[in-house]
């Protein structure tokens, strides 16, 4: 794989001096967040517009408000990341076109992207900005920090799960610049992995409409009711002088939902904090508490602990209020009192003359502003216009970030001067001065590029008909018990690496057909075990891998046949196309978010196979901790299936990634689509995939025979996922 991107910027302030401070990067969910983070001392700020962006229930801003936004931060000194960090639907790409060509407009410093297809399409309109892999993409290791700046982009947002160690790791090695959160809401899954919100209540998390599930009570197997998928909010303002040793180029407060007040208490903390390079007061950690609580601050996964000192298990109902009026109030007034710090300073000269047009000269730094009225100046007929009333005139930049320190005026002749007239030259000046300071704020070149399409696909046009993922050997031998006693055939059948791994001889005889699942997470600290044992398999015969997300994609793999999981979030022609004729996929399951309309326009355009998942208790969660753990007695338990229940007494079975205390949290009933198939098989779509998880072997037998042999079959629950009501 040769993907060549422009990240010499990116690369080259990586060796920045170990005293020049890493970016603070604000949340900035209004226009007074905004004044209030740049005002407090963020470096860069994060926001949205009305669309595209991971938190549609903040107030956002519109184009108007947009540009409204660059320009004042721009003028402070400030960048502005916007986020794209949804998933995009393929009908929704020609109105993303234009925005993106508004966003380079105004020139914004960074994009933040989840989707592979917008991406694609952002690097091939040659934007003027930089593109940073969204915490949303799931990168969580070196080898996915490496795809990612072969794909093209300048920096990854880090997976808040990640270590000190492993933050650092990545941060020396990847050659991009890296991102992590250092501050606010943890989300219990990792970020883009969740479909919890999604599955439940139709508001997709990958759209920015979570409507937090997992903040709400869960029972456990002891029957205690408890908030068991609720974390603490992260606060790493006591960790600062190691996060500076590690590399990272920018420190990310969350927090787009959030008010003035907490966007300004938090960034003002951690920037006098940086900047001094001292621990918090006491004060300031009592304020940072007060500010927002949700049961207490943790420091997350940074020194590598897990745990139920995490978690807010009785958070209180309304985290906003913790007696916070007196420092709201506080921290309100001194956002509007630090304006004044980034006051622009001019001297002006006014030169006013009977019969000639009034000229204005503004002294900017070492330039020289002259602007001319457009009118000439008529002589007094009773009271000429007095040099004070000129000055007043002239000085009131309202408020703007510029403030004249001095102001002289020389009046020829017994003049009078219309105030719009005085209106009109300030007007123009200041703004031939902002338009100065932030054309000087644009420092990346016009990229002009594509991704370069040269890696050769692996596609495989036989591909097609009914996949098989499964759990246990136990459930292997029921899919073959079942294929011998019917005739019935699955095409491919998905089997853990733990499985291989415990005895691959089991297996052997099925090679040709067999896809390795990789674990659907890989720390560093167990990626060169995994690649030894993967390149073991294949030196045994067994060719085909699983591919989750962009960590895992590697050129190690250059001889599989790759194939896609759903975890990689395909929602649109163009992700399809980069996954093959980048990635060089053999196939690519599309995303359970779809609707049969929009599988069907995929499928239809695609050069590879495309697979969907038609029946399996959908995962709806991938977490670090290990949920089991944490319910009742602190053991684990994860070998075994457990199972969480909400308030409507809905039992989510929990089963374990891989090998390590990893949890995947399942939906209460599987999807089912068997009485369905035969329109499925009108719309091009290649393979049909069942994915068994918690199931016995006799069930698997009689799902089976409904799938592929027609047999009169309904579980008594069950859901058809969002086949026909989408989220797009």
């Amino acid at each position: 794989m040769s993907l060549t991107g422009n990240s010499a910027s990116a690369a080259s302030s990586m060796k920045k001096e170990k005293n020049i401070l890493p970016e603070l990067l604000s949340p900035a969910g209004s226009f007074e967040s905004l004044a209030a983070a740049v005002n407090m001392g963020a470096d860069a700020v994060y926001l949205s517009g009305k669309n595209f962006g991971a938190r549609s229930y903040a107030d956002n801003f519109d184009n108007g408000q947009l540009e409204n936004a660059v320009r004042y931060a721009h003028l402070r000194g400030v960048k502005v990341h916007i986020t794209v960090n949804t998933l995009i639907g393929d009908k929704e790409f020609a109105e993303l076109e234009e925005y993106l060509k508004f966003l380079n407009s105004l020139h914004v410093d960074a994009l933040i992207i989840q989707d592979l297809g917008v991406l694609s399409l952002a690097k091939n309109l040659g934007l003027c900005m930089q593109f940073h892999a969204s915490t949303q993409l799931t990168v969580h290791n070196l080898s996915g920090a490496l795809a990612a700046k072969e794909l093209g982009f300048d920096r990854v947002v880090l997976s808040r799960e990640l270590s000190f160690k492993e933050i650092k790791y990545i941060s020396e090695n990847c050659g991009i610049e890296t991102e992590m959160f250092i501050h606010g809401a943890m989300c219990m899954s990792y970020s883009g992995q969740c479909l919890m919100s999604s599955a439940l209540g139709g508001r997709s998390g990958n759209r920015g409409r979570c409507a937090q599930p997992c903040r709400q009570l869960y029972k456990s197997g002891e029957n205690k009711e408890k908030y068991f998928l609720s974390l603490k909010d992260m606060a790493l303002i006591e960790r600062l002088d190691d996060i500076k040793e590690s590399g990272v180029t920018s420190l990310k407060i969350e927090g787009r939902m959030k008010g003035p007040s907490y966007v300004g208490c938090v960034t003002k903390i951690y920037k006098k904090c940086l900047e001094e390079g001292r621990q918090p007061s006491k004060s300031e950690i009592n304020d940072l508490n007060r500010i927002f609580f949700r049961g207490g601050l943790s420091s997350g996964y940074f020194d590598n602990k897990k745990g139920r000192a995490m978690f807010a298990f009785n958070k209180p109902d309304n985290p906003y209020k913790k007696e916070t009026s007196s420092l709201e109030t506080k921290i309100l007034d001194e956002i509007k009192d630090r304006e004044d710090k980034f006051k622009i300073h001019l001297t002006a000269k006014v030169n006013i003359a009977v019969g000639e047009k009034i000229k204005l000269i503004v002294l900017y730094k070492n330039k020289t502003i002259t602007v001319r009225s457009n009118n000439t100046v008529e002589a007094a007929s009773s009271n000429p216009t007095e040099k004070e009333r000129v000055i007043q005139q002239i000085s009131k930049t309202g408020g703007s970030v510029f403030i004249f320190d001095s102001i002289s005026v020389e009046v020829t002749g017994r003049a009078y001067v219309p105030i719009k007239d005085l209106n009109y030259i300030r007007r123009e000046a200041l703004k031939m001065i902002e338009d100065e300071i932030l054309s000087d704020s644009i420092d990346i070149q016009n990229r002009n590029e594509s991704i370069s399409l040269n890696h050769s696909a692996g596609c495989d046009s036989s591909l097609s008909g009914m996949t098989a993922s499964i759990f246990s050997y136990e459930q292997f031998t029921a899919v073959k018990e079942f294929e011998e006693s019917t005739g019935k055939i699955f095409r491919l059948i998905y089997v853990p690496v733990r499985l291989l791994g415990e005895d691959y001889k089991r297996f052997i005889s099925d090679k040709d057909r067999i896809v390795i699942e990789p674990p659907s997470i890989i720390h560093d600290s167990e990626y060169e075990k995994y690649i030894d044992f993967i390149m073991r398999l294949f030196n045994l015969g067994f060719n085909k891998i699983r591919v989750h997300n962009i960590s895992e994609y590697r050129r190690i793999f250059d001889g599989f046949k790759i194939f896609g999981s759903y975890r990689m979030n395909i929602t649109n022609s163009n992700s399809v196309k980069l996954c093959s004729v980048i990635m060089g996929f053999s196939s690519v399951m599309l995303s359970p978010e779809l609707s049969i309309p929009q599988i069907r326009d995929i499928a239809k355009g695609s050069d590879i196979p495309t697979e969907v998942c038609v029946y399996g208790y959908q995962p709806l969660m991938l977490t670090e901790n290990c949920i089991l753990k944490n319910l009742d007695s602190n053991s684990c338990k994860c070998n075994s299936i457990g199972c969480i229940t909400d308030r409507l007494g809905k039992k989510f079975p929990v089963i374990k990634d891989g090998t390590n205390c990893r949890s995947v949290l399942l939906n209460s009933c599987p999807t089912f689509m068997a009485d369905k198939m035969e329109e499925l098989k009108c719309y091009n779509i290649k393979m049909y995939n069942l994915n068994f998880t918690v199931e016995s072997p006799n069930e698997i037998k009689r799902i089976c025979k409904a799938y592929l042999c027609g047999e009169n079959y309904r579980p008594e629950e069950f859901t058809r996922m969002h086949f026909y009501k989408g989220i797009f």
